[in-house]
């Protein structure tokens, strides 16, 4: 799984970023980790990647995971020169994030919606897809 783009890990918990940061790790992909969706934005501003794969919790403090899906969406001048693939993984099942997204306003896509806990497999699957999406725009 070499040709994963680098990975960012969102969650304000620090076990599911453990948890996450090994499986990582058992693929050789290499990630940075962020708290909540206000560093998450500030990291990827810095960030000289042009391809990222953001692993991202919908419930945390400060800027939570739909706050920060807003602003990626509302702001895209301040991200041109990135292509971004959101993996959401939270505990929330998906019918109630696309409902929250649709009550939101928020139409931007995601690679995939894990649920938690994560299995190391469908992890894999959701990053080559992820990884996928960056080759079909090519």
């Amino acid at each position: 799984m070499n040709n994963i783009p680098q990975t960012l890990i969102v969650d304000d918990e620090h076990l599911n970023r453990i948890l996450l940061s090994r499986s990582l790790q058992s693929f050789n992909i290499s990630y940075s980790e962020t708290t909540d969706g206000q560093e998450a934005i500030a990291w990827i501003k810095q960030s000289t990647e042009k391809k990222l794969i953001v692993l991202l919790d919908l419930n945390m403090p400060v800027m939570d995971g739909y706050e920060f899906l807003f602003y990626l969406e509302s702001n895209p001048e301040e991200f041109s020169d990135k292509h971004i693939e959101i993996i959401i993984v939270s505990a929330a099942s998906q019918n109630s994030f696309d409902e929250l997204c649709n009550l939101a306003g928020i139409t931007l896509k995601t690679a995939a919606y894990l649920e938690k806990p994560v299995s190391k497999n469908r992890l894999q699957e959701a990053l080559l897809l992820a990884t996928n999406n960056f080759n079909s725009v090519l």
